[in-house]
Order: C-alpha cells, then sequence, then structure tokens
C-alpha cells in the first residue's frame, strides 16, 4: 500500500470517529450547542464520504431517460411481528390510492420488494443479520426501485391530499431541501419524496454511493447519511451540481405541518384548507401513542378524508 492511502486511510479513521464523538455529545448535556456540532459533523460526513465514496460515480455517464406507462408510485411497510399496521399509515395508503393519478401504486413488503429490486447480496446479507436497520435498508430500496423503474418514492406515512404537480412530474429528478421548520438542517434535503425517472443522473450516482458504503461498511455512521450522501454528490462533483441547480430549489417548509405533535392537535378546518393548497402531501408519523383520545383532532380528519 503507498504512504499517501496509508494517511488516507488514517484520516478517514480519524474523521469517522470525530464524527461518532460528536454524536455521542450530543445525547448528553451538551445539546444548547447542537446547532453547531451539528453542522460541523455534516462537513465531516461530506468530506469523508467525498474522499472515500465519490470515485464510484466517476464513469458513470448519462442514459437515456425513460418514462414507464404507466409509472409507478413506490412505498415499503413491513409490520414486525405480532404488530399491526398503525391508523395513521392505514390512512397514508389510502390517500395515495385516492390521488395516485394516472400512476401505478406498489406497497411492497419484505416478501415481495426482491421481485421488484435488484439490491446487491451483500446488502441482503447485513439487512437480515441486522447490521443495516429498516430504515437505511429502505434508504437503498428507494433508489433501488427508482434506478430500475423509475417513478416516485413516498414514505408509507406521507399523507396525499392532491395530485402530485405537473412542474414536479416533468423534472428527471427532484426532492425537497431542507427548509426553516426542519429539525435537523444539517441534512440537507428531505428524502421522503423522490420523483426519478428512470436512467436519471443523480438517482443512478447517488446509488451507487450508498451502496458501495455498506460494501465496506458494517454500521451506519450518521442516522442522515443517505441524505448527506446527495449533499456530498451535488456539492462535489461538477455534473452533479449542474444537474442539482437545475432543480427546482423547494423546501421542505410546507410538508411539514403534521409531524410530531402537530398530528394531534385541535382540527382547525381553515387552517387545514391552507395546508392543503400549499402542497399535495404532508408528512405524519406513525409514531402515534395508542392510548391517544384522537377525536377532533388532525388525524381524525386525515381518517375521514382517506376513505
Amino acid at each position: 500500500m503507498s504512504r499517501s492511502r496509508k494517511v488516507t486511510q488514517v484520516q478517514i479513521r480519524t474523521a469517522v470517529f470525530f464524527i461518532r464523538f460528536i454524536g455521542w455529545l450530543q445525547s448528553g448535556d451538551t445539546k444548547r450547542n447542537k446547532p453547531q456540532s451539528e453542522l460541523r459533523k455534516a462537513q465531516m460526513l461530506t468530506d469523508y464520504f467525498a474522499n472515500k465514496y465519490l470515485a464510484v460515480t466517476e464513469n458513470l455517464g448519462q442514459k437515456e431517460i425513460i418514462v414507464e406507462t404507466p409509472e409507478t408510485i413506490w412505498q415499503f411497510w413491513d409490520n414486525p411481528t405480532g404488530r399491526k399496521t398503525p391508523e395513521i399509515v392505514k390512512s397514508s395508503l389510502q390517500s395515495v390510492d385516492k390521488f395516485k393519478g394516472k400512476f401505478d401504486h406498489k406497497i411492497l413488503n419484505n416478501t415481495t420488494y426482491a421481485d421488484y429490486s435488484d439490491l446487491p447480496g451483500y446488502v441482503i446479507d447485513k439487512f437480515k443479520c441486522g447490521k443495516i436497520d429498516y430504515m437505511h435498508f429502505s434508504d437503498l430500496l428507494r433508489l433501488n426501485l427508482l434506478k430500475n423503474h423509475g417513478g416516485i418514492w413516498l414514505d408509507a406515512t406521507g399523507y396525499m391530499t392532491d395530485f402530485v404537480p405537473t412542474y414536479i412530474l416533468d423534472e428527471d429528478f427532484f426532492v425537497f431541501l431542507t427548509g426553516q421548520l426542519t429539525h435537523y438542517p444539517y441534512s440537507f434535503m428531505q428524502n421522503c419524496f423522490i420523483r426519478a425517472k428512470k436512467g436519471s443522473y443523480l438517482c443512478d450516482a447517488w446509488y451507487r454511493m450508498c451502496i458501495a458504503y455498506w460494501k465496506n461498511e458494517t454500521e451506519a455512521v450518521d442516522y442522515f447519511q443517505h441524505q448527506l450522501m446527495f449533499k456530498t454528490l451535488v456539492s462535489h462533483q461538477a455534473k452533479a451540481k449542474n444537474l442539482f441547480n437545475q432543480m427546482p430549489q423547494i423546501s421542505e417548509d410546507e410538508i411539514q405541518h403534521l409531524v410530531g405533535d402537530n398530528l394531534l392537535k385541535k382540527f382547525d378546518a381553515d387552517e387545514w384548507e391552507r395546508i392543503k393548497k400549499a402542497s399535495f402531501f404532508q408528512k405524519t408519523t406513525y409514531k402515534v401513542p395508542p392510548e391517544a383520545d384522537y377525536s377532533g383532532t388532525y388525524f381524525s380528519e386525515l381518517k375521514k378524508e382517506s376513505v
């Protein structure tokens, strides 16, 4: 091994150590410094990903853009043994059926995702043995499905209130970026909704980086590493940066109104109409207390509207 390569590997290992150390600090009494430490961590991570994984995109060319007929809205939900699908997930899935338009709607689970994906064996093995958790596996699956078929990825907790706007459907690739309402601004972008036509360069390059990571590593370095790999791609590679700059730059603020405790707030009909006019879907959460009283809340209204 060359001296320069040894130095690079030492630098990478040192960066990973400090990234994890910062994460440990954030779990303690230093939360008052969280924004600054998160930004430092994000910078370290993007440098780390650029040094180690950006090279896998070097020889990737622009493929022919293909739009399948019909395209598909992809979702994934799999219940742990002994658990039922949360009501908010049921309502959200039903809302997609209501507003899918000309799209097919496929809800995949652990027994059906392999019918449409070709994730590498090492990804499947690490997922089955728990080295890759459900969240990070879903991150890989969504890009693999869009790379292979194109269409739209929407998290199972995405509640649709209208059809996807044409200006998004016309794009070869589209994601929402972080905004003023996000609790984690260092994450850069939102991956709960991804529009990618088959052949999208940004989708393919992002996917290559993500699976390269899991080929070499056995644990996640950050909760938002999927998003930060995208940030690495569009900030460190000229072609990806150019394509990203052509994409409409829209923040996630208008899809964040029902996240967290807001879902169980008292329903306001006028405010709900304003929310629906501002965006075609809302992020929600399945982490709703089962003993909560839903009556008169936004959650109870969502259940009505999805029928």
